[in-house]
């Protein structure tokens, strides 16, 4: 009698097992198709997705982390949106500006032409190749009318380079990477001259047109006014909106209006980390402005918001990472782990306010937005890097993503030769738990020269904290690191002696995506590009 007893008990578990996953297999069904019909059902299909792309914002400078890391930034709209959105917590972009918006707009790697080496200066004969196909491209194609507001920093050097002319139907914003945030004129310098010229744009398909009377306006409060015209303008059209914010804020020079500086001057008593506050603080409130702006012109219900950092904070600007290692232009987690969120009215009720820690890259979010969202094919002539993680992302699942190339850089300022065949410079992947570094990971532009600076890969806490800088103990000449990113997020513990076996294995993986490696494109700077010749406009001069 025992036996059978034992035998129906065996039966009951094994039932109520199969009950268990039968309720999560049709709950999570329920969500897919809860989003699906939101998206493609009764509602205006597909949805608008704006894009919101920060500079230079650090892990430690939103609220929502900031509160839990010493840090006194606070950003209430932003934390709004991702309180009833989803928190990415495991989000990757590159260590500097051009890769990362490169691969955002081509789901591509940046070896895959030529842009892998730092960034793009502005009198480089130098931009995203025109064979290679964007995200406004193929958005434009699935009936989407796409606009770009803010920083370019793709390259303007060729018409065809401009954003105009790679999918999108306006642009208002700046070509190049960073100038005064008030004046918009940007310098360059050469041996024996200085060039400067104004660096802020009104274009559309028909003109490029200088944006003269933007000048005196700070640069977030003038790029929220016109991401909300841009908005506001499409309230009473058909299409759904593609709208690409990208904000040149928080990145240096640091300035800001005095008033954003107020609710912080007790606080930080450091005047630069005090002034990038007043930056973040506006920055928040024109998210805030535009998020009205979605609710007030009815497009609000049908909207998908992502926000995005575009690289690491920069400790040199008083930027902040903790309790991440490093900072922006490092491949440490401080360098490459990005801030970012998803929030809509759209996503399923259960997964509002919650943290994903599905592994998610930059280059996702083109297949991601194109297919997952906008019901676009991403079977394109040329193979994508990026992965649709949108349904890792409304069930709160693991990503299909196995693995990730950070960057292969084989340009270095001290040209170290690493171990092994043809791989010279910097790399850094990610495959599972593990991440490999490789190169003088820590090395510092000066000029032309190059220094290596190991305080760049160190633990900076808030300086406005009682926390303790935390100084790395690496030989100076050290050129292979080895982490196990789930068991040490803040790479304290090198393994690659340890485990020489992985480091092989990942070497070879390496290699592999080294072989189908475009040389970088980086051409010395061009005079040609004086502003003075195009009427004391930055433009393009070829």
């Amino acid at each position: 009698m025992s036996i059978v007893f034992f035998r129906l008990a065996i039966l009951v578990a094994v039932l109520s097992a199969v009950y268990i996953c039968l309720e999560l297999l049709l709950k999570a069904q329920e969500e897919s198709t809860y989003i699906d019909t939101a998206i493609n059902g009764n509602r205006r299909s597909p949805p608008h997705v704006v894009f919101i792309l920060v500079d230079d914002l650090g892990y430690n400078d939103v609220g929502y982390n900031a509160k839990l890391h010493g840090s006194a930034i606070r950003t209430p709209n932003i934390d709004k949106l991702a309180s009833h959105g989803v928190i990415l917590d495991n989000y990757y972009v590159h260590n500097v500006c051009t890769p990362t918006r490169a691969q955002l707009l081509t789901g591509r790697y940046p070896i895959r032409y030529g842009l892998q080496h730092h960034v793009i200066d502005v009198s480089q004969p130098s931009c995203l190749p025109s064979d290679e196909v964007t995200l406004a491209d193929e958005l434009q194609d699935v009936g989407y009318s796409t606009h770009a507001v803010g920083k370019w920093h793709l390259g303007f050097y060729k018409e065809d380079c401009l954003p105009t002319n790679r999918g999108f139907e306006t642009f208002f914003g700046m070509y190049s990477s960073t100038m005064d945030h008030y004046t918009y004129l940007r310098h360059d310098t050469f041996p024996n001259h200085k060039i400067s010229g104004l660096d802020l744009h009104n274009d559309t398909v028909q003109s490029f047109d200088p944006a003269w009377d933007g000048s005196g306006h700070y640069s977030t409060e003038l790029l929220t006014r016109e991401a909300q015209k841009v908005i506001k303008r499409h309230a009473t059209y058909e299409k759904p909106l593609f709208l690409y914010l990208s904000y040149m804020a928080i990145h240096d020079p640091i300035q800001v209006p005095e008033r954003y500086k107020e609710p912080y001057k007790d606080i930080i008593a450091n005047e630069q980390r005090l002034t990038l506050a007043g930056m973040i603080n506006s920055l928040d409130e024109g998210v805030g402005n535009l998020t009205e702006t979605l609710k007030e012109s009815g497009l609000y219900d049908n909207t998908i918001i992502i926000f995005s950092t575009d690289n690491g904070g920069s400790v040199q600007h008083s930027g902040n990472n903790w309790p991440f290692r490093g900072s922006k232009n490092t491949l440490y987690e401080g360098g490459v782990r990005g801030v970012g969120f998803i929030h809509s009215p759209l996503l399923p009720d259960p997964i509002k306010g919650t943290t994903s820690h599905a592994w998610i890259h930059v280059t996702d979010w083109f297949p991601t937005i194109l297919s997952g969202l906008a019901g676009g094919d991403t079977n394109l002539t040329k193979a994508i890097d990026g992965i649709d993680v949108w349904k890792a992302i409304i069930s709160n699942s693991t990503s299909p993503r196995k693995e990730l190339l950070h960057s292969i850089d084989p340009i270095s300022y001290s040209e170290p030769k690493l171990p092994g065949p043809k791989l010279t410079g910097t790399a850094a992947l990610q495959m599972g738990d593990w991440k490999l570094l490789l190169g003088n990971i820590c090395l510092l532009r000066d000029g032309s020269a190059g220094r290596i600076n190991l305080a760049n890969c160190a633990w900076y806490p808030p300086k406005e904290s009682n926390l303790t800088f935390i100084s790395p103990e690496e030989p100076r000449d050290k050129k292979i690191w080895l982490f196990n990113i789930a068991r040490d997020p803040l790479e304290k513990h090198d393994l690659a002696t340890r485990r020489p076996g992985i480091v092989k294995r990942m070497m070879g993986r390496l290699r592999v995506y080294n072989e189908t490696a475009v040389p970088p494109w980086f051409p010395p700077r061009d005079p040609n590009s004086n502003p003075k010749y195009n009427g004391g406009v930055w433009g393009p001069w070829e």
